[in-house]
Order: C-alpha cells, then structure tokens, then sequence
C-alpha cells in the first residue's frame, strides 16, 4: 500500500487532464478563414490553444509538487501528505474532502523547508501566474469578438461557463463570466449622470458675482489685485449628496489653488483670515471635504483635505488613510510615491476630476489616476454628512480656475 497515493494521483492527473483537454479543445475548432491580425476566430484559436498548453503545464507543476511533498501515509485511510498539501493549497477541490489534521498542520514547515519542495512551489506559482494571464487575454478577446460569434460558438462558450448574461449600460449583454479584465471608464459616458451646469448660465449656483462667471462654457472663478481674496466659493444648490460619483474638467492659470468641494456646508465663520483682506462672505464659504487641486503646489493636487475644520489634511496624495474618533490617522498604504503621481496631472490644461463617495470612504482620481483614499470610522464626523457640491479659488493674483462638463450621478 505504500506506493499506491503516488500512482492513484497519476491516474487522477491524467484524467483531469484527459477532461480539461475534452472541454478546451472544441472552444480551438472556430473556423479559421483570414489572417489572425485579421480575423478575430484565428486569435481566439491561438489563445484557446495556449490555454490547453498552460492547464497542462499547470497540471504537470502541481504533479512535481505532489513528487516533491510525497511522504509515506501513515495508515490505510490516511491522506498522504501530498494530498493535505494540496487540499490545504486548492480549497475549492475534491481533495478538501479529506480531513486535514493536526499532524500535518506540525509539519508543513518542514514541507516548507526542502529544496526541491521550494522549487517546485514556485514553478507552480509561476505557472499559475501565467494561466490567469492566458485566461484574460483570451476572455477579454472574447468579448470584444461576440459580434462576429456565431450562435452555435456562442452556446459553447456558455456551457463551458466562460460567458454570463449581464446588464451593462441598461443592456443586456454577454460578458465573461470570470479572469477578464474590467472594462475601461469612459470618463464621458454619463449613463445615470444629470449634468449640474449647462453650459451657459450659473442656475442652481451661487457665488460673489465680482469672482465667478461662465465663459466658453465654463464657470470661471477671477482673482485681481483690484479685487483679492482668501478664500471664494461658488456653491451649488441644486441638491444635496452624500454617496455620488462627480466627474468635471478642471484648469487653473496662474498662482491659484482650487479645489472641488462636497458634503459641505455654508454659513459657518472662517477659521482663519488673511490680514488686509475682508473675510469671505458665509453664504459663499464651504466647510467640508476638499477634493485638492494645486498646479503650483503639485504636492496637494488630489489630497483629501477637510475644509475650514481643524483635521485639514486628511491623506496626502499617495496614500489610503484610515480615521476614527479618539485616535491619530492611520496610514493603511500607499498607492504610489507622491512626486511622481504629480506627473498625471497637467499643468497647463484641462484635467479630468472624478470623486467616488461611498459610505466612510472618499476616492479622489485624476486623469484615470488614483490620488488619494480617505476611510473615516466615525459616524458623526464632518466628512460622512451628506452636504453640498462647490468650486473653490484662492490665491495670489491674478490667478483663474476654470471648471467645465460637471456630471453628478448621485446615489444617496
């Protein structure tokens, strides 16, 4: 009996193989009648022919694994400690049903401590990298080609549980079921948006006419030595929201800073005030979470910034930030270094804004790029209150902030 777990998981290997190469191979037999560069049935062809070469690959990278970790079983009934191995690395397979026990649990860093045991896991990791890889290619090509699919491929590919019914954009549509990449934000598609300027006219908000005005389509906040100021708001009134995706386009000329205001509120005094210059008027000055945007100091372009309250800067560009009451913010991680995320944001030109609200958590984004994530625990904080959505401007003169194509999709 001591040899028969290695012969019984050949056998198990070779059916598994024998099944995998049954179900891919019909997913290879799509007609073939032009070139691959242009003929999407040939790229699928060549892709759904790397996925049986990878499973394989991945079946042999588990069986060396199995040689590799092979030790006597201890009894009859007893799983050998191949099997545990792979039970405890592979839940979701029938080898889970076999009862995985202390002994083994005592020895998996001596598993751990061979060699050949360590090579093998890392030629397994290897390969099961390059699998998942295989599969999005392959799945992704297999959405983009569902237009020239024919009936009979498409059933085919739903047996095999690569393809699933979904809505998307309010359609109904086949998407791959799983390893496919997600598909890319159009920042322009405004499905559930309403648009909160049209363009033309500021109805629905309210700022100090002496700043703000539309031009070209934009609202446009102006500061002058004629006229400066701390700090000047222009706010709309249209609604209030506290989950909302907000998606603008955003340019500032000159020494100003801006920034883009939500579940904030009006009325309340300035914090601070600058000497010689008269204080904002309350009905136009916002207290709340900041979306940051300052060309000239790039270090705060994307920053979550808590407007006119004492938490000022809640996570700096670069960084996921949790807050609680009672304690000191904590950084969870970094998305990246802060200097060089500056290089997504164009100084000189329109910048794509998105702000993600949900629940606790606030996403800044620019240009496509993730600048900064703030998760507030605390229930009565300034930041988690549904409030108001404004454009800030402040700075030296002469200085403009331009904003234009704002779209709220407002959930809550």
């Amino acid at each position: 009996m001591e040899n028969c777990a290695p012969s019984l998981w050949r056998r198990r290997i070779f059916r598994t193989l024998v099944f995998l190469i049954g179900t891919l191979v019909p997913v290879c037999n799509l007609s073939v009648a032009a070139p691959k560069s242009q003929d999407p049935h040939a790229a699928l062809v060549e892709l759904a022919g790397r996925l049986v070469d990878q499973e394989s690959r991945l079946i042999m990278a588990r069986a060396a694994v199995f040689r590799a970790a092979e030790f006597k079983p201890q009894s009859d009934t007893t799983p050998s400690q191949a099997e545990r191995a792979y039970a405890r690395r592979h839940p979701d397979s029938p080898a889970r049903s076999q009862a995985i026990d202390s002994p083994f649990e005592s020895r998996e860093s001596e598993l751990r401590d061979h060699a050949d045991i360590r090579s093998a896991l890392q030629e397994l990791r290897h390969v099961e990298r390059e699998l998942a890889n295989v599969r999005s290619q392959y799945l992704t090509l297999v959405e983009q080609s569902l237009n020239v699919l024919g009936e009979e491929e498409t059933s085919r590919l739903v047996r095999l549980g690569l393809l699933v019914k979904a809505t998307v954009n309010d359609k109904k549509e086949w998407i791959s079921q799983e390893f496919s990449d997600p598909v890319l934000l159009n920042f322009d598609d405004h499905t559930g948006f309403a648009q909160i300027f049209d363009g033309r006219t500021l109805e629905g908000w309210d700022g100090d006419p002496a700043i703000w005005h539309v031009m070209n389509g934009a609202i446009v906040g102006t500061v002058t030595w004629e006229h400066p100021i701390s700090n000047g708001y222009i706010v709309y009134h249209g609604t209030t929201a506290r989950d909302f995706d907000l998606k603008l386009e955003i340019k500032v000329k000159g020494s100003a800073g801006s920034g883009i205001q939500y579940r904030s509120v009006v009325g309340l005094p300035f914090s601070w005030t600058v000497p010689g210059i008269e204080p904002t008027d309350p009905r136009w000055l916002m207290t709340g979470p900041q979306a940051d945007f300052w060309p000239l100091f790039s270090i705060f372009n994307g920053q979550v910034y808590s407007e006119n309250t004492p938490l000022r800067i809640l996570a700096w560009r670069g960084q996921v930030v949790n807050s609680a009451r009672g304690r000191k913010p904590q950084l969870i991680a970094d998305i990246g270094n802060r200097v060089e995320l500056g290089n997504s944001v164009r100084l000189d030109g329109w910048n794509q804004y998105e702000i993600v609200a949900r629940g606790c958590t606030l996403i800044h984004i620019i240009n496509g790029q993730l600048m900064s994530v703030e998760i507030d625990d605390d229930p009565a904080s300034s930041n988690n209150a549904a409030g108001l959505i404004g454009i800030e401007l402040e700075g030296m003169p002469p200085s403009t902030v331009a904003v234009r194509n704002i779209w709220l999709r407002k959930l809550l």
